[in-house]
């Protein structure tokens, strides 16, 4: 079987390069395909439903980036039914992933990688741990599309120094060109093709090599200044993170070390040991080993470009953003992972080839390999556990909106983010945000079904405590104002925390001031509540829908409660609970 796999491997060494990592690509974050439109896609879904093609290519003030090529495929995927354009487009950022890991690996060969290196550093850019928040979120996509477009330039450049075929240099020349128009880092393209072009064939022998990269730079630039020319990106760029600039080199060295970064968070959290000291530390360490390695074996020309990569990567969000947005914005690191898992493939490697002998040499590199891979692995798993969590909560605020006679809708204790209390990496916060501060409910809804209102608070009396840490969404109530939201709603649903989970209820609602009915109450309790109507309904096979009637004069104390027998009077089923989930006692007329 090994050997059939081996004779396979060294035939269709692409194939099995493209299989292995789909594979682990779907293994890992496949459960984004059932991800609604969530955080920063719910203000630029909606933007995109009131403007015009004309508007994302030209620009619009009222938008605050200027990012038209990716906006035109969220526009071609609000094309499809409401349902099927979440999918859609989640897809587009896997596909868009796989991609550039298919590229990584005709590059990685293209520069003198055998081709086992070659599969190595696609599986270590398909599970490099930051893109955990990345992936699964679809306004993500500018730093996947970019990602993408510089692979296929930087890749074609690559051919056409090996072909000397002028068609390799258009696509690279185009691919350049367009990955400034998915996202700003994209602005940086032409310097990376520029550079590792050089890096790698020098600068002698053919002029043409050095017209193209002069050519591919000067594109870059005049790219730049076209977009500071439009209205939708004048004025936009800023230089926040030079009054930042330790904290953020920083940041971007824990990426540059990010195997030796889970150890940091430990010491971090277990010890208080200084974060960016230890980053300091490791990246001395690990510049050392660089450069020992390539010294010993007389190859330098891939690291340096895996280097130059990942520093011409970093460099626009290191000088625009502060490091508090850095440190909730691990996505920034998608370009320039490229040039990590380069560098950290080709260390993996060399450090075998120290050991003489075959089979120690071989077992040097599976241990590294496995554990730099499980240890992105198990980080992608704790993010993925986040994501499930919050996404269950929020498919049942759709199926109770995607009924009308719900609304208007209320929500109570509805957690907004999620948060893994101990980080695994020191400088980037692990959270996930479904709906953020300036958005609210009915636009989440809105998004990802129709337009129904709803509105969302917190009331401290009935939380419930997680080994989670979270923010729910809408202010604090007092007992006046819940019963009043009970009231102002025609379904009032309540947030529980049970058995490692968040559970959503539909737990009734208030109608005051009503009357009893002319005829006998169904029931009539000993001091005054009496229940007036009760109806069953089958809502699917095996799942029915009980709804009672209470009415009460005054607050009454005790549990609303249901029964179910069967013909020999036997129990087969209860639900005991406190009045609306426990938040107010039954005051006048209230349903369950």
């Amino acid at each position: 079987m090994l050997c059939r796999f081996k004779a396979l491997w060294k035939q269709y060494p692409t194939w099995i390069g493209i299989l292995v990592t789909g594979i682990l690509l779907a293994t890992c974050y496949g459960f984004a395909l059932r991800l609604p439109f969530f955080f920063d896609d719910l203000p630029v879904m909606t933007w995109l439903q009131h403007n015009t093609w004309v508007d994302v290519w030209l620009g619009s003030t009222e938008n605050d980036y200027y990012r038209p090529l990716t906006f035109t495929i969220y526009k071609l995927g609000l094309l499809f039914r409401q349902g099927a354009r979440q999918a859609i487009l989640h897809a587009v950022n896997l596909l868009l992933h796989w991609a550039s890991a298919v590229l990584i690996f005709q590059i990685a060969t293209l520069c003198g990688r055998s081709r086992e290196r070659a599969l190595l550093t696609s599986v270590l850019f398909i599970v490099f741990p930051f893109a955990a928040l990345a992936i699964p979120w679809v306004t993500a996509m500018p730093h996947h599309l970019a990602t993408m477009l510089t692979a296929l330039a930087v890749f074609a450049a690559l051919k056409a120094e090996r072909d000397d075929k002028l068609a390799w240099w258009a696509i690279s020349f185009l691919a350049t060109a367009l990955a400034a128009f998915a996202h700003e880092s994209g602005q940086v393209c032409g310097v990376i093709v520029g550079g590792i072009v050089l890096i790698q064939h020098g600068f002698r022998a053919r002029r043409r090599r050095i017209i193209a990269a002069i050519l591919i730079l000067l594109l870059s630039v005049g790219v730049f200044f076209l977009r500071s020319l439009l209205p939708a990106s004048a004025g936009k760029a800023q230089l926040d993170g030079l009054s930042t600039w330790f904290s953020n080199a920083m940041f971007f060295l824990h990426g540059l070390v990010y195997p030796a970064t889970p150890a940091i968070g430990w010491l971090v959290h277990h010890h208080s040991a200084s974060d960016f000291s230890l980053v300091q530390v490791s990246t001395i360490a690990f510049a050392l080993a660089v450069t020992w390695l390539s010294h010993r074996h007389r190859d330098w020309r891939f690291t340096a470009s895996s280097l130059w990569w990942w520093a011409f990567a970093v460099l626009p969000a290191a000088v625009t953003l502060d490091y508090s947005r850095l440190y909730i914005s691990p996505r920034l690191y998608t370009l320039a992972s490229v040039g990590i898992v380069m560098v950290w493939a080709n260390v993996i490697a060399e450090l075998g080839q120290v050991i003489h002998a075959p089979w120690r040499r071989r077992l040097i590199q599976i241990v590294l390999t496995g554990a730099i891979i499980t240890q992105s692995i198990i980080s992608i798993h704790r993010q993925r556990e986040l994501f499930i969590s919050l996404n269950s909560t929020y498919q049942t605020v759709l199926e109770a909106a995607r009924n009308e006679e719900n609304a208007p809708l209320g929500f109570v204790n509805l957690p907004a983010w999620l948060a893994i209390p101990e980080q695994t990496y020191a400088l980037v916060h692990e959270g996930i945000v479904f709906v953020p501060p300036y958005s609210n409910i009915s636009e989440f809804i809105e998004v990802n079904e129709a337009w129904r209102e709803a509105d969302a608070v917190m009331y401290p009396p009935v939380l419930q405590d997680t080994e989670l840490v979270y923010g729910f969404m809408g202010d604090g109530l007092d007992w006046e104002q819940m019963r009043q939201f009970a009231i102002d709603h025609r379904t009032v649903w309540l947030t529980r925390y049970t058995d490692g989970r968040f559970v959503l209820q539909d737990v009734g609602t208030i109608v005051p001031n009503a009357s009893p009915s002319l005829g006998e109450p169904l029931v009539r309790f000993e001091g005054g509540p009496v229940i007036e109507p009760a109806s069953v309904q089958e809502i699917e096979e095996s799942h029915w829908a009980v709804t009672i009637t209470w009415l009460a004069s005054e607050p009454v104390q005790g549990k609303t409660f249901v029964h179910i027998r069967d013909a020999d009077q036997n129990m087969v089923a209860q639900a005991d609970g406190p009045a609306l989930g426990g938040m107010i006692p039954p005051l006048d007329l209230a349903t369950w």
